[in-house]
């Protein structure tokens, strides 16, 4: 979901490389299927579910909870 989030018509200098590919290709993703925001709200969703999911193991999983946030909150 965030690669497609990201692939999304944008400045192309801000991203570092070309947008738009996944459209222009016809390629069926959840993004072009039910829409940006709606796509927002599940990696948000999918976040805080893997954020809980890691919490049984501490400090132990800090670092992955902290690379799904990345991940999900990048713009380029």
């Amino acid at each position: 979901l965030a690669d497609d989030l990201l692939d999304l018509p944008a400045d192309a200098s801000q991203m570092g490389k070309a947008t738009g590919k996944d459209a222009a290709a016809g390629k069926a993703t959840l993004v072009a299927l039910h829409g940006a925001n709606w796509a927002r709200g599940q990696l948000h969703g999918l976040v805080q579910q893997a954020h809980a999911l890691l919490e049984p193991y501490g400090d132990d999983a800090q670092l992955l909870k902290e690379a799904a946030t990345f991940v999900a909150a990048r713009n380029s």
